[in-house]
């Protein structure tokens, strides 16, 4: 058995960078400055308000160093870490049918959340939600996508007051106008 010289021995190599180290760099690169952009037009363009009344840019700024918070850890993991290793496959079968519904109800949800506003939209999409990704029993994802969607509209928009479009139901929609 011959020794192996020095110039004969594969070189070292630091390990592959894989395609979920890449993927992760990449989201958090992206993450990262849309975030930077979000928080820097907020802090800009929407009031802050006081101490004692806070404005309509306080939310928003936080969220927006949240999420250059949490892209500079998915930064960090991904570059630091080898526990982010191994290539990336895209869903097949039934899991891509269900990821490709789901991107086709966020859309819809961001197409018609104007028109039919808040409440409805946020209901109606939560039930579409939960038919793709829940249980088969339709009553049960139309009563819980409602009480989801009409609970996280009513908490932001009565609760915290925030506004958020009213479309449908609002004075001058097609159901508010005949009530309001």
């Amino acid at each position: 058995m011959s020794r192996q010289s020095p110039a004969d021995a594969p070189p070292a190599t630091s390990p592959a960078l894989g395609s979920k180290r890449k993927g992760r760099l990449v989201v958090g690169g992206l993450g990262l400055l849309l975030g930077a952009w979000f928080t820097w037009y907020t802090w800009g363009n929407v009031p802050m308000g006081t101490r004692d009344r806070p404005g309509a840019g306080v939310f928003p700024l936080v969220i927006g160093v949240a999420m250059m918070g949490v892209s500079i850890l998915t930064l960090l993991e991904a570059w630091l870490t080898d526990k982010v290793s191994g290539d990336m496959r895209l869903p097949r079968g039934e899991k891509r049918r269900t990821v490709l519904l789901m991107a086709a109800a966020l859309l819809g949800f961001i197409a018609l959340y104007q028109t039919l506003g808040q409440y409805i939209a946020s209901s109606l999409f939560m039930v579409v939600a939960l038919s793709l990704l829940g249980t088969r029993s339709l009553i049960r994802n139309v009563v819980y996508g409602i009480a989801i969607g009409v609970g996280i509209s009513a908490f932001f928009m009565e609760l915290l007051s925030v506004r958020l479009p009213e479309g449908l139901l609002g004075p001058t929609g097609l159901i508010g106008g005949l009530f309001l």
